[in-house]
């Protein structure tokens, strides 16, 4: 697997044996200002043989509607991102964040193949640059087989 990751971001790599499932926590040099983690699996694992393309947009907001309630927005909205529109996300803010909490809740999906990226990413950037950058980075990731 391959991704481009800012030079100042520390990527720290695990995987689940039994799932198969590897993550990639990326860690900013100012602790604290976000928390951005990517999982990678393969659809059948996942148990998501069903997931395809045109249906990513249902998933990513049936996956956070349970957040709503507790957001300025109100409604789930996906967004199509990549070179080639090929991932789609989501952005809730946080209506009322404890201190320590972070103010915006972004969720994601990808699919390369029979593979499934999803990311999340915890998040104070009202500029969206953080969301710009992890945009970038899950759109860069790529599957090889050995």
């Amino acid at each position: 697997m391959t991704l481009y990751v800012p030079q100042d971001w520390k990527a720290v790599e695990r995987h689940h044996i039994q799932f198969g499932t590897t993550f990639y926590r990326l860690v900013p040099p100012n602790k604290g200002k976000f928390d951005f983690e990517i999982l990678v699996n393969d659809l059948e694992h996942m148990y998501m043989e069903a997931l395809v393309d045109k249906d990513l947009e249902i998933y990513i907001e049936s996956n956070m509607v349970s957040s709503v309630s507790q957001s300025t927005e109100g409604v789930v909205k996906a967004n199509r991102f990549g070179t080639q529109l090929d991932g789609v996300y989501a952005r809730l803010t946080d209506k009322s964040p404890k201190e320590g909490e972070f103010l915006f809740f972004t969720q994601g999906v990808k699919l390369l193949g029979n593979k499934v990226v999803l990311f999340t990413l915890l998040s104070n950037d009202y500029d969206g640059e953080v969301l710009k950058k992890t945009l970038s980075i899950v759109d860069s990731v790529s599957c090889k087989e050995l």
